[in-house]
């Protein structure tokens, strides 16, 4: 796909904390607003910080993919779990989720034998049955009095 030619993924570094909380918060406060209520996207997001990055990024757990420079994805991935894939709204359909995916796959298959496990939000769901993930099951994360319902997906 020419879409990802101009792609780059590279381990990220503290330095990257800033714009992976940049996409984060406009990935999550977009793109799951079509499944989530305001409220409770604002009660999921609300104690996250660009330090509460560092530790996944010192473990060398975490990666952006670049677009021209710029940071337009990130994913998280530790043997056996994809932890996180996010993708800026302004990238969405342009290769950034799918390039993000397939290292973080690739990350996870390290080490692990197995299926490969993810949480998915609702409005990830088409995505990753579309990469060949499965439901598993579906339960809510509570985070005070809200509550965030989750697919538990894996691919074998």
């Amino acid at each position: 796909m020419a879409a990802t030619e101009t792609l780059s993924i590279r381990t990220a570094c503290r330095a990257d904390a800033p714009a992976i909380y940049a996409v984060h918060q406009a990935s999550f406060s977009t793109l799951c607003a079509t499944h989530y209520p305001p409220d409770v996207l604002k009660h999921m997001f609300a104690n996250k910080t660009t330090e509460g990055y560092y530790p996944a990024i010192d473990r060398g757990e975490m990666f952006v993919c670049e677009k021209h420079g710029h940071v337009v994805g990130f994913g998280h991935a530790v043997p056996g779990e994809v932890v996180a894939v996010f993708v800026h709204p302004d990238s969405v359909r342009q290769g950034v989720g799918t390039t993000v995916l397939n290292h973080a796959m690739r990350c996870a298959q390290r080490d692990h034998e197995g299926p490969i496990k993810i949480i998915a939000t609702l409005n990830a769901q088409p995505f990753y049955e579309h990469h060949g993930f499965s439901e598993i099951r579906r339960y809510a994360l509570q985070r005070g009095d809200s509550e965030f319902p989750v697919v538990e997906m894996e691919r074998t």
